[in-house]
């Protein structure tokens, strides 16, 4: 029984999926993960075997992806008859719609044996996106709430003024490069082992940002100022953009400064995350793209890369 691996390249709406990695007791379950869906969506190909699902970047609950890939390894159905990557797009996406799923597959590609989504990626690019509200009169992070958009539900994170965007430019150039970022996530392995914590940011901006929807198809949309952060590495640790967004926001409202962000960086340590910074929630982020050398597309299977007829 011959093997073809394939590349996907899929976009979900992560507000009702819990997160990429597939859960032990799914089953049935209303609230899965991609990973678990995907798995059953290829079973609609009844392939002889499915050999297991390896996703590039495995993003949280809530975390949405314009782009996200995997690899799969599926048994040709005769000896020299393997599946058409347009196919297992198509049969995929029929599936999501099926099911409700906030889930598509933009593209399958046919890959070499050798390649790995996770490994063999040279790139990752992140959004974050955040919105200042007005300062409202009385309550916590529930009165924000008034001020959140329909459409933005699940993907926008809101925060309260004052928001001093001009402070953020010296922070975004002394996160770039190489550093150790312990203090900027949550390192620690089941096993209590150590992990590698170095990684090379290779940039950070934070730019206007803009809703989703004509700001006059919303009255709401007029007390918010949109902010973009957008983060490029080829790898991240576990909540790391998170925890940087968190760290922006607190230095553009005046409850963290550059020399305390320099202190994360020059001892770094879970134990040195400051009680003034708050963990952006997932709502905001999105995983923009994933990024390979060229010579992995090389051989031949591409799908047309069209929109799947529905």
């Amino acid at each position: 029984m011959s093997m073809r691996r394939y590349l996907l390249h899929i976009a979900y709406c992560g507000s009702r999926l819990r997160g990429v990695q597939k859960q032990r007791e799914e089953h049935e379950a209303l609230f899965v993960s991609v990973g678990g869906l995907v798995e059953k969506g290829l079973q609609r190909l009844r392939p002889e075997s499915i050999e297991q699902l390896y996703f590039s970047s495995r993003t949280d609950t809530g975390v949405h992806a314009v782009c996200n890939t995997a690899h799969v390894d599926l048994s040709c159905q005769s000896e020299g008859l393997c599946y058409e990557p347009s196919a297992i797009t198509n049969t995929l996406n029929r599936f999501f719609k099926k099911n409700n799923a906030e889930i598509r597959v933009h593209k399958t590609i046919l890959v070499p044996s050798t390649f790995h989504a996770r490994y063999d990626a040279v790139s990752r690019r992140y959004l974050y996106r955040l919105a200042v509200t007005p300062e409202p009169t009385s309550g916590g992070r529930a009165a924000l709430e008034k001020f959140m958009p329909v459409a933005e539900i699940g993907k926008l994170y809101l925060v309260r003024p004052p928001f001093d965007a001009e402070r953020l430019e010296p922070v975004c150039r002394l996160l770039e490069g190489i550093h150790d970022f312990a203090s900027f996530a949550n390192v620690q392995r089941k096993d209590d082992t150590p992990r590698e914590t170095l990684r090379e940011i290779k940039s950070v901006t934070v730019t206007p940002g803009r809703p989703l929807l004509d700001p006059s198809q919303d009255p709401l949309y007029s007390h918010l100022q949109f902010w973009d952060v957008n983060v490029h590495g080829k790898s991240f640790l576990y909540r790391q953009v998170r925890r940087t967004v968190g760290v922006l926001v607190g230095v553009a409202q005046g409850r963290f400064n550059l020399q305390d962000v320099q202190h994360m960086l020059d001892h770094p340590s879970q134990r040195n995350w400051s009680p003034k910074l708050q963990v952006a929630p997932p709502d905001g982020l999105f995983l923009l793209d994933v990024e390979y050398p060229l010579h992995v597309f090389a051989e031949e299977g591409e799908d047309s890369g069209q929109p799947p007829q529905e």
